[in-house]
């Protein structure tokens, strides 16, 4: 939807972020919504002034670009941190995911529900501080723009309330934190999204934990399942509350005090060594080869428009970077393809280019020795002599963007309105969309449902 930036406020002398929406996307007027949902991320991120929250600064419109100005973090998120296999000790966890919920809290005090709580969404500082960041899908309490039957969130951290799109409130939110708990303390991700759990199965997907010592077994198991129950009511009512059970058992008869410079250690070590990694990976913009891809400004102009959706402006910059240092146009697509990191939108970038028949372009050798691409090629998604595009009904469309939800997230209410735009029949809507789903079981899954239900 947007890129981030990293800037400079020359009036205080401060790194800053800047997050902005594709101005692309506010010509397409089917999403009249999205500058109003950007203009809430703001509107809720900015009641919320507390230490464990990222702040805004500031909103406005530039060049028909909506943007946010943000406190620059500098840190690495807890997705990022996980997947380094970094090990966090029972306290550390503790103290971390106890920032979270006094930040839940706060938020919830304000009238604000986050509806995105997940790792990705929480920043770990080098002073072992937590920030949670990212309101894009934040509801507040004066607002109508989400309407019952909105499913809003990830499907691996949504409660089951949320994933069945009813209206949702703070106690969501706390589902979602007892998730993140789950998954520090097991070390492995939980795989049951939106679903309850009970204390059989928690006690049981912990048993193996890495860092949970044997006899607190039973007491985090105890935890967990209260926060993680179907029924709101039966749930922590409070961030508050939960942290609170949280510090009992962290520190059993004595008042709780958090050892954050440890924490701090450990994020510390994870940025050296991801950085470390980093570097030790050969470059993508090596201009070392011997030949290089020469684009005409036409198939240039459908890179930059397929790829800037995932990446935004710097697109341009990077298609420049990729054909420098490639010899095919294939080599050139796979290089660009890794630079998204979310898997289900790299298939989307590719899928779009597939569609646009720009894979299979016949390319010219050049004196050079470069490679030339010079036309476009003949594939589309709808064939001379086919029917045009499907027209669905309001009632399948959200039939349709409920089921894919449940294995995409969020992005299913645009992938469905690009797929019915492209497909001539609804065999080929179903393998379109089930194309975005990155796990081959629940694409057939998703597949066979939706032949069942449409």
């Amino acid at each position: 939807m947007g890129v981030v930036y990293k800037g400079h406020d020359p009036d205080i002398d401060r790194p800053v972020a800047i997050k902005m929406l594709h101005a692309h996307l506010m010509v397409d007027q089917s999403d009249g919504g999205l500058l109003a949902r950007f203009r809430q991320e703001a509107q809720a991120a900015a009641r919320c002034l507390h230490t464990n929250i990222v702040t805004v600064f500031d909103f406005g419109v530039f060049k028909n670009s909506p943007y946010m100005v943000m406190e620059f973090v500098d840190g690495i998120d807890l997705r990022s941190f996980l997947r380094e296999n970094m090990q966090l000790s029972v306290r550390q966890i503790g103290d971390l995911v106890i920032q979270v919920l006094e930040a839940l809290d706060y938020a919830h005090l304000k009238g604000v529900v986050h509806r995105d709580v997940k790792p990705a969404n929480i920043l770990l500082l080098e002073s072992g501080h937590v920030k949670v960041t990212d309101f894009g899908v934040a509801k507040l309490d004066t607002s109508e723009l989400t309407n019952v039957g909105d499913v809003i969130g990830t499907p691996s951290y949504m409660s089951p309330e949320a994933l069945r799109g009813d209206r949702v409130d703070g106690r969501s939110d706390l589902f979602s934190a007892g998730i993140v708990l789950l998954e520090l303390i097991a070390g492995k991700r939980p795989q049951k999204g939106g679903l309850p759990w009970t204390e059989k199965e928690i006690l049981q997907f912990i048993a193996d934990s890495p860092t949970l010592p044997v006899q607190l077994d039973r007491a985090f198991s105890s935890l967990l399942a209260k926060a993680l129950t179907a029924d709101p009511s039966d749930r922590y009512e409070t961030g508050q509350e939960f942290a609170i059970a949280l510090k009992t058992l962290l520190a059993p008869n004595q008042v709780y005090v958090p050892d954050l410079n440890d924490l701090a250690a450990t994020v510390i070590q994870s940025k050296v060594t991801f950085a470390g990694r980093q570097s030790d990976q050969p470059s993508t913009y090596s201009s070392s080869s011997s030949s290089q891809i020469a684009l005409s400004p036409e198939v240039s102009l459908i890179l930059s428009q397929t790829l800037a959706p995932f990446l935004g402006p710097v697109a341009h910059h990077m298609i420049r970077n990729a054909a420098a240092s490639s010899t095919t146009l294939q080599e050139m697509i796979e290089k660009l393809s890794r630079h998204i990191p979310n898997e289900v939108e790299r298939r989307n970038f590719l899928n779009t280019l597939n569609r646009t028949g720009i894979r299979s372009m016949p390319s010219e050798t050049t004196g050079s020795g470069a490679s030339r691409i010079t036309t476009i090629g003949s594939r589309s998604s709808i064939r001379p002599g086919q029917a045009g595009p499907l027209t669905l009904s309001g009632e399948t469309l959200q039939k349709l963007t409920q089921l894919l939800a449940h294995h995409v997230g969020p992005l299913a209410s645009r992938l469905v309105r690009k797929s019915v735009k492209s497909s001539s029949d609804m065999e080929t809507l179903f393998k379109d969309l089930a194309n975005s789903i990155p796990d081959e079981s629940e694409r057939t899954q998703f597949i066979s449902k939706a032949r069942k239900s449409i």
